[in-house]
């Protein structure tokens, strides 16, 4: 199986890059490498205003609307978010499941140094879940939101991350890394955004 690198800019950066590798190679991403992907982007997020609570709020309201199937495009957080630069990792989980798998932990080691680097100090991080579109929208939804808080979780108990510098969301299937190819592994990830000073 594979763990998947993925770095997406804002528009006025560099274009998206996306690595596909193994989980030895995503293990081989430096320090330096996360450091440098999170910081100073947290001004970007404070002109644009982040709203967790709104997210999910829209979030279910379009899947009452439009129904418990696959979602039909990106919902509006899509643009809010796109407009970040992020840092994107795909953490593997076990089936059905918000266990994290042994093998995500190494990479997962490397992301928590960082967020103590005096650059990322003091700013608060949105992780962000995601899942594949298979199975119903409000249960990948509710999958999402276990699986960003399990990384929380295991950031603050394992790697003394402050918590109040980390803030979980789940998406669901809405905002699909690769829309062609819904039920790609690629899909299934976490997105770490710095939204600014805590």
């Amino acid at each position: 199986m594979k763990i998947n690198l993925l770095k997406a800019g804002a528009p006025l950066l560099a274009a998206s890059l996306l690595l596909s590798v193994t989980a030895s190679a995503q293990n081989r991403v430096t320090y330096g490498e996360v450091v440098q992907s999170l910081a100073s982007t947290g001004q970007t997020a404070q002109k644009i205003g982040i709203n967790v609570d709104q997210f999910r709020a829209d979030i279910e309201e379009r899947i009452r609307a439009e129904g418990g199937e696959n979602a039909s495009s990106p919902p509006p957080v899509s643009e809010v978010l796109s407009k970040l630069p992020n840092f994107i990792v795909q953490i593997q989980f076990n089936l059905d499941s918000d266990v994290i798998r042994p093998e995500s932990w190494e990479v997962s080691g490397k992301i928590a140094d960082a967020l103590h680097h005096p650059l990322l100090k003091g700013n608060r991080f949105l992780l962000v879940g995601h899942t594949d579109a298979r199975g119903d929208r409000m249960y990948n939804l509710e999958l999402s939101e276990r699986r960003a808080a399990a990384v929380k979780e295991m950031l603050v108990n394992v790697f003394k991350v402050p918590a109040e510098h980390l803030v979980a969301v789940g998406l669901g299937e809405e905002q699909l890394f690769e829309p062609g190819n819904p039920n790609a592994d690629v899909n299934r990830r976490v997105e770490i955004l710095n939204i600014g000073p805590a």
